[in-house]
């Protein structure tokens, strides 16, 4: 690394810095006023409050990131320009691909910490942050009745239910898949209605097809005493998972075991592809923002940093746009989660190529 890009450097660090400790300050004070009756109303002590947001930290760092990383580049960028450091660089020979690598190899190290940060820090800390809210704030627990439930089993089955009557501890259109180690179905079973008795569901007016290499065997029943107690009305109570508290081979497997047991798990398969399209956004609001600033003048500035600004809210909205179709079936997963990084990606590259040189 040359004297050159450790200046640039350390001009671009310093407001990134500042910018994305702004931003985590901003989206905590913003979540705590909305919050706060729920946290008073239940005598939430203040430790769990902060553990609460503590573990709220690393999804912040990760939504705001690329917009924190863009702004950090308009300022660096226009504080060599204002200073006519740019002009000089540019009069030595040095050409403006040359001077942005050191911001767009920062914007890589940070899209691959964003994606560190999603696969180690992000799952536990947003199991912990969502256990904290159903514990202290009790918002789920109040529901008497919950729709369409999937609970993964520890030994890898998956239980699926329309309605799950929390009172009554009762369920409706029950489906129990069992899977082999290949993630082959070996055992489904099919019931109108489950309630609990003791320590074990009892399914009603049900059929069971057992699966084998010599083919299926199929067995009705009026009621049928469930021997494994998984889930228990108490696992049913609880939320389900968030895509943002399983890593993405966690997802991955989810997803699978959903598509073998005949379920279609669109959005889930959207976020997965999110998991690795999203880090990227912080490399192409990067691109996007030296291009906008390396080509204002002093007097347009201004201007550059509003454009900027403005892209980066366009660029969230088709993310979301595409997260909508592809969970909709409109647009192919992959598509759906990558279509926000082809166009402005391209659209970045447009704009650094009109750039004087």
């Amino acid at each position: 690394m040359t004297i050159l890009d450790g200046y640039i450097l350390r001009s671009t660090l310093k407001p990134l810095v500042l910018v994305l400790v702004a931003f985590v300050g901003i989206f905590i004070l913003v979540d705590l006023f909305d919050h706060a009756h729920s946290f008073i109303d239940n005598n939430v002590a203040v430790g769990i409050v902060l553990r609460y947001y503590l573990y709220y930290t690393p999804l912040i760092v990760v939504l705001t990131a690329p917009v924190a990383m863009l702004l950090a580049t308009l300022l660096a960028i226009g504080r060599l320009s204002r200073l006519n450091e740019l002009m000089a660089m540019k009069g030595s020979g040095v050409s403006l691909y040359r001077i942005v690598a050191p911001i767009l190899c920062l914007a890589a190290l940070l899209s691959v910490g964003i994606l560190a940060i999603g696969e180690t820090a992000l799952p536990p800390a947003t199991k912990a942050r969502l256990e904290i809210k159903e514990s202290y704030t009790g918002r789920r627990a109040s529901r008497t009745v919950r729709t369409d439930v999937i609970f993964v089993r520890s030994d890898g089955g998956i239980v699926l239910a329309r309605r799950f009557h929390v009172r009554k501890e009762t369920l409706e259109t029950v489906t129990i898949e069992e899977f082999d180690s290949e993630l082959r179905p070996t055992t489904r079973i099919d019931a109108d209605t489950a309630r609990w008795e003791d320590d074990h569901w009892v399914l009603e007016s049900g059929l069971i097809r057992r699966f084998t290499p010599d083919g299926e065997e199929a067995t009705p029943f009026e009621e049928y005493d469930l021997l494994n107690p998984e889930p228990s009305p108490a696992d049913l109570r609880s939320r389900r998972l968030e895509p943002e508290e399983m890593g993405y081979a966690d997802l991955r497997a989810y997803i699978r075991k959903l598509s073998a047991s005949g379920n279609d798990p669109r959005d889930l398969a959207v976020q997965l592809q999110l998991k690795v399209s999203f880090p990227f956004v912080t490399l192409i609001m990067t691109l996007i923002g030296a291009a906008l600033a390396a080509g204002a003048r002093r007097s347009g500035f201004a201007l550059a940093f509003t454009a900027a600004l403005a892209i980066s809210f366009v660029y969230y909205g088709v993310i979301n746009v595409g997260d909508v179709l592809g969970s909709n079936g409109i647009l192919p997963p992959v598509l759906a989660a990558w279509i926000g990084n082809v166009v402005f990606g391209g659209l970045g590259v447009l704009l650094l190529t009109k750039v004087p040189k």
